[in-house]
């Protein structure tokens, strides 16, 4: 089932989730209730916004000195991406509009998009015509007798759902240790040009910390059973509300499985147990990993490697600006070090127990060597106004002349390229670093159903069918006359079996073998027709020193 747009309101979670993360706990500090600010920001249903998304790879120094100049290109595009939303608008009803930016290193694609319950329509710098996607609706969830789900079912499926997130989060929230770094300052911030009082929040989790961070909040849930039992009744009793109208439509995932009795003290004990005797386990696992591979762990979560965050709220508890940032760089060079020694320790141990010297591991330091990237980075910085307000997103309006999202994810590559700019930065991505229009076959000579054939002369021959499929081309019988037609380039052929004289849209040219046929398939020498089409080949072999021929081209 489609995604509804309403959940897109819901994708400041991701955002969330960092948040919860590091600047939250059970305990109030400077007058801040942590636990209400998180929960006011589920409740968010409307805001105008703004947001920088930036990430980075962290390469290593002369990381780039023994690549290609195609793998440069390609780390040049991936090692540094920001997505620049310069105004996000999202309303109540859950329609929202936006305009921004990707940048992919040096080059960006601005972009704008609109989407209410029934369209999404997408421009995208450099596109000849906009996307349109038509959305799912209420018709698409289908009740017993096939007929789509009225909308007082829906709103209360909706409405349950909220009610599930708050009890989940009630718990998940409530059991939240705070970071070690904590700290709140009253103080005045601009947002959209509106000078806003409220307070400052710095929260900072580095290295180690992190670590134990994770470990006590285990510890916290396992604390509190009386709580998870309490949120599991409360989440049972709420799918058992709605299982007739889940039952109806089929939809029971939504919720995941349905209780079909009513709700006793057993079962909900029964939950109670195995979220125990998982969260025991996690626990378990991270006292071993503290005893046997607290090195490793020092290694990993070193300085570099850091959550933090910065947040402004007015008096609401509304989170109105916020920068959030995080790296993971752990220290490589010790970390080989130490698999180095410990692979040396394993090989001795093998020496004296077998009295030979043997190979026991492989050399984790050499294959890490070969790898250019020693860290991640994310930083996400957001300001919001007009929070649960009157918004007005732009509106979805399909032009006559505009691309079908389904029928765009159905299309060969060299089709989207038709759809693009020739001298555009989303064309030149998608096809020179993207090779989004690259076809490749590859035939076995031993294994292939239909492989290809050398004949006495060395003249290699191919089957026809196969070939002209691969390419995405068709093939028809005209009168005797075989007849292939590539959309890709433009050229049609016509060719006769046993005949090596072919004409190549409209003129006739020489082939070096005719077109034979080989116990019922039709086939034809790979050089002459491959080259037709504008592609090339090339006989190689794989490492067990089987023979395979590529066919390749990039119309």
């Amino acid at each position: 089932m489609k995604k509804r747009p309403g959940l897109w309101r819901n994708s400041c979670l991701l955002l969330l989730s960092l948040l919860v993360f590091i600047v939250a706990g059970c305990q109030a500090l400077g007058g801040v209730d942590f636990n209400a600010m998180l929960k006011q920001s589920l409740k968010v249903t409307s805001y105008e916004g703004s947001q920088l998304v930036e990430f980075k790879l962290l390469l290593k120094d002369n990381a780039l000195a023994d690549a290609t100049d195609e793998e440069k290109a390609v780390l040049d595009l991936v090692s540094s991406v920001k997505l620049q939303l310069d105004h996000v608008m999202v309303a109540q009803a859950g329609a929202m509009s936006v305009k921004g930016k990707l940048s992919l290193g040096e080059k960006s694609i601005a972009f704008s998009a609109q989407l209410d319950d029934k369209l999404t329509v997408i421009d995208l710098e450099g596109a000849k015509r906009p996307i349109v996607i038509h959305m799912a609706g209420s018709a698409d969830l289908q009740d017993d007798d096939g007929l789509g789900i009225n909308d007082a079912t829906e709103a209360k499926l909706t409405e349950t759902a909220k009610q599930m997130m708050d009890v989940a989060g009630d718990y998940a929230i409530h059991n939240l240790p705070n970071p070690k770094h904590l700290s709140v300052n009253v103080g005045q911030e601009q947002v959209a040009g509106e000078t806003v009082s409220g307070m400052n929040i710095h929260a900072e989790l580095t290295g180690i910390e992190l670590w134990d961070w994770a470990k006590s909040y285990v510890e916290a849930l396992l604390s509190d059973k009386d709580g998870l039992k309490e949120m599991l009744t409360q989440l049972l009793e709420l799918v058992q509300s709605q299982s007739d109208a889940l039952k109806s439509t089929g939809a029971e995932s939504i919720f995941g499985s349905l209780p079909e009795e009513e709700i006793d003290g057993e079962s909900v004990q029964e939950a109670t147990d195995s979220v125990v005797e998982m969260l025991t386990e996690l626990k378990d696992g991270i006292a071993k990993t503290e005893l046997n591979d607290q090195e490793e762990l020092n290694h990993i979560f070193t300085k570099d490697t850091y959550v933090k965050g910065d947040l402004f709220i007015d008096s609401k508890l509304d989170i109105r600006k916020s920068v959030i940032e995080a790296s993971i760089k752990p220290n490589l060079a010790a970390l080989d070090a130490l698999a180095d020694k410990e692979a040396a320790a394993a090989a001795q141990e093998t020496v004296a127990a077998d009295g030979e010297e043997m190979l026991t591991a492989v050399n984790i330091g050499e294959l890490e060597e070969s790898a250019p990237i020693e860290g991640l980075w994310l930083k996400v910085t957001s300001d919001r106004w007009n929070v649960n307000g009157n918004v007005m997103p732009d509106q979805p309006t399909a032009p006559r002349l505009s691309i079908d999202g389904e029928q765009l994810m159905e299309m060969e590559g060299y089709e989207v390229l038709r759809n693009l700019e020739p001298d555009s930065v989303l064309y030149s991505l998608l096809r020179e670093q993207g090779h989004i229009s690259k076809q490749v076959i590859t035939m076995y000579a031993a294994y292939s159903a239909n492989p290809p054939i050398i004949t006495p002369d060395g003249i290699t021959l191919i089957p026809l069918r196969r070939t002209v499929n691969g390419f995405h081309a068709t093939i028809r019988k005209e009168a005797g006359t075989l007849v292939v037609y590539d959309d890709a380039t433009g050229s049609t052929l016509g060719m006769r079996t046993g005949s090596n004289h072919v004409t190549l849209n409209g003129k006739t040219v020489t082939w070096s073998f005719p077109p034979t046929v080989i116990n019922g398939v039709t086939y034809v020498p790979a050089r002459d027709f491959v080259k037709a089409l504008g592609g090339t080949l090339q006989w190689n072999t794989d490492d067990y020193e089987d023979d395979y021929l590529v066919i390749s081209r990039e119309p």
